[in-house]
């Protein structure tokens, strides 16, 4: 029997407010992500080729009611310590009845250093980054607190001493934000890092989406042009003020979470990725599981037409390596458990999203009952720990 009975394998953290002062180097705290005020006078990081910044009202409010979250507005002091505090953390778990969590970072924050261009900055924010995770809010009870170590987007090389670091360290695996040799697509030159997390036998995690570098750039870019335009034409524009401009860039992201996730897969599958590497995996992170049925149907008739002239190098269908090589998590997804045995009961993972406003704490519980009540209760055990637990090591 495994020690845990509730393992959610999405949570996230809200870097705390002295998050760089504390771990990042002087030298570079100067391009570190700025702590300022947003529309309505909540707190907001400000990040790299931004002039608006983000507020962390979506971000920070777990148990507030659905009608009453809001975007802007929101201040560190209004915020469940829980969200940058792991001893805070633990506490809340314990309210929720979740006995561990899988950790991933705040996105917007990773990507304000993935997207750099000096690669001594990107170092240093991922490793202050990692280092806070590791030392600091995983400390209260690492067996609970489960970090996943982020991979910088300096090449293979850097990528694979970066995840064999974790390792040794004591990560139990990693997330990466775009493809391992920096490329805008899979390659064959990701290969050695494929190769290597199946010898150290870590976990890759890929939340939702891959932006290779150059494409943050280049977003930055656009950005600061698009802003210049803007400013020249008065600050309302068309979003009617800075607030509605904040709301407006939030809910456009709401619709487009979810879109680039089946060709991530379908890469991975059909270059050959887990033929050629048959013990790494990879697992999908707030991706949902409903869909993933009707994917494989289709990626296996796409398959079975032309495998002929494509010479494709495959010698199962794509399926298969979905099965034995890949997960994904959900949050709440009735129509991904009512079709499990398509996404497959080894391959599904709950999870929480806290402190994210998608996620139901305190009420975990009677979320997964009102999902999985009636399903049977080996299966029930796999999705809300088992495949966590095997998947991402926790055996106490």
């Amino acid at each position: 029997m495994s020690a845990y009975e509730i393992v959610s394998a999405d949570a996230h953290v809200l870097e705390p407010t002295d998050i760089w002062d504390e771990w990042l180097p002087k030298q570079y705290r100067e391009k570190a992500p700025k702590l300022v005020k947003d529309a309505d006078g909540g707190d907001a990081w400000l990040f790299a080729g931004a002039t608006d910044p983000d507020p962390i009202g979506l971000v920070s409010t777990p148990g507030m009611a659905w009608d009453d979250f809001r975007w802007t507005g929101i201040t560190y002091d209004m915020a469940r310590a829980g969200c940058y505090n792991g001893a805070e953390r633990l506490k809340d778990m314990d309210i929720d009845g979740v006995d561990a969590e899988i950790l991933f970072p705040p996105q917007r924050t990773i990507g304000h250093f993935l997207g750099d261009e000096d690669d001594e900055f990107v170092m240093a924010g991922i490793e202050a980054y990692n280092n806070f995770l590791f030392d600091e809010f995983m400390a209260p009870d690492p067996t609970r607190l489960v970090g996943m170590a982020q991979i910088p987007s300096l090449g293979t090389d850097v990528a694979i001493e970066t995840m064999r670091k974790a390792k040794a360290r004591g990560f139990k695996g990693v997330v990466i934000s775009m493809w391992p040799s920096g490329g805008d697509s899979i390659s064959d030159a990701d290969d050695p890092f494929w190769q290597a997390a199946a010898d150290e036998q870590m976990p890759v995690c890929i939340h939702i989406n891959l932006i290779s570098r150059r494409a943050r750039q280049k977003q930055r870019a656009a950005a600061a042009k698009a802003s210049a335009a803007g400013g020249a034409k008065g600050e309302k524009g068309i979003y009617g003020g800075k607030a509605a401009k904040a709301n407006a860039k939030a809910v456009a992201g709401l619709g487009s979470v979810f879109s680039v996730v089946p060709s991530t897969i379908g890469q991975l599958i059909f270059t050959g990725v887990f033929e050629r590497f048959p013990e790494l995996h990879v697992s999908m992170i707030e991706t949902g599981v409903g869909w993933i049925p009707h994917f494989l149907e289709q990626i296996d008739d796409r398959y079975w037409r032309n495998r002929s002239w494509g010479n494709i190098p495959l010698t199962r269908p794509p399926s298969y390596y979905w099965f034995k090589n890949m997960s994904a998590t959900f949050i709440s997804d009735r129509n991904g458990i009512e079709n499990r045995y398509g996404a497959g009961v080894d391959n599904i993972m709950w999870s929480t999203d806290y402190p994210h406003h998608g996620n139901d704490w305190p009420y975990s519980r009677k979320t997964i009952n009102d999902m999985m009540g009636d399903i049977p209760a080996d299966e029930k055990a796999k999705i809300c720990a088992d495949n966590a637990v095997r998947i991402f090591n926790l055996e106490k």
